[in-house]
């Protein structure tokens, strides 16, 4: 698909999707529709990209981070971000 030959480099995009995730008082996870995924992040990534005027994204990257952040009697939250990252470019 878009290889880097035939390519005019655009710049740099980037996005970051966050949520939360609580854990009940025995550990199990509550499903939520709030923790973003890495296939999530680099579709937006690609929809950013292709706003701004570019045919697509290479040299893609991602992290995917899950950080405790409030504990209590009754859940844990947890908060998950995810990062993804590349080079927008644009077909000759």
């Amino acid at each position: 698909m878009l290889n880097g030959s035939g390519m005019v480099r655009l710049g740099p995009v980037q996005v970051r999707l966050a949520g939360t995730v609580r854990s009940s008082d025995d550990g199990k996870e509550i499903p939520s529709v709030n923790a973003p995924t890495v296939a999530e992040a680099t579709a937006a990534l690609t929809r950013t990209a292709r706003v701004n005027g570019a045919d697509g994204v290479v040299e893609v990257g991602s992290d995917y981070r899950r950080i405790p952040i409030g504990r209590g009697p009754l859940s844990t939250q947890t908060l998950v971000e995810v990062l993804a990252w590349g080079k927008a470019v644009k077909r000759d």
